[in-house]
């Protein structure tokens, strides 16, 4: 059984990741801002779990996280960052809180948990999974500022690639296309009734991060049926 640390793991994908891994006999660190949502993942998983709430956009935060999941289930084989936040609207709507409040949940989370998760098991070998999401491939009306911290996360993630390159630490980009969730739930320019749902899309993560003797996927790109 090993030990897998998932971000986001109070709803949608990171939730129905999280549950998954435990289905496939692992143990999973929850991290997420919401701690009554991991209560109930913890209630509902038993001794598989344990949450940890954090702010992921702050470093002394991230630290802590990271240091209470190794106290509880040793060092992490994997580490799934799936956190992040969405606003929506047209250039020009944005406040300043939404604009500082996406570009932190988004970009600067990925940033200090890819620091930690290079720290703690660099040396070691592992997986660092990030979930982009389509929007880290091409502009979309109405999303401008998700997109922009989408493709901030593209850059990071592909430069540490290359730093990383030749290291035990394997990164996978995963690009999922418009996910059913609450995430959607702040915006009236998309109906995301026909979106995929968590489940699913959680199913072909898991499938593809399983290891591989001689191969292994790079990036992982999960389109919706219309």
């Amino acid at each position: 059984m090993s030990h897998i640390i998932v971000t986001g793991a109070g709803s949608g994908l990171g939730r129905a990741l999280t549950i998954g891994l435990v289905a496939r006999g692992h143990q999973v660190s929850m991290m997420g801002r919401r701690y009554q949502k991991l209560q109930e993942q913890e209630q509902l998983l038993g001794r598989a779990v344990v949450g940890i709430a954090a702010d992921l956009a702050r470093h002394e935060e991230v630290e802590m996280a990271f240091s209470a999941a190794v106290a509880w289930g040793g060092l992490p084989e994997m580490v799934i960052h799936c956190a992040g936040a969405g606003e929506f609207g047209p250039v020009g709507v944005y406040t300043a809180e939404q604009i500082r409040r996406v570009v932190e949940s988004n970009l600067i989370s990925t940033i200090l948990v890819a620091q930690q998760t290079v720290k703690l098991i660099g040396s070691k070998g592992g997986v660092l999974a990030s979930v982009l999401s389509s929007a880290a491939q091409a502009g979309k009306a109405n999303e401008s500022l998700y997109c922009a911290s989408k493709w901030g996360m593209r850059g990071f993630l592909e430069s540490l690639r290359v730093e990383l390159k030749g290291s035990r630490l394997r990164l996978v980009n995963l690009y999922p296309s418009g996910i059913r969730s609450e995430f959607w739930d702040n915006s009236d320019h998309v109906d995301s009734s026909n979106f995929m749902t968590p489940e699913d899309a959680a199913a072909y993560m898991l499938d593809a991060l399983e290891a591989r003797s001689s191969c292994h996927v790079t990036d992982l790109f999960i389109g919706r049926n219309d």
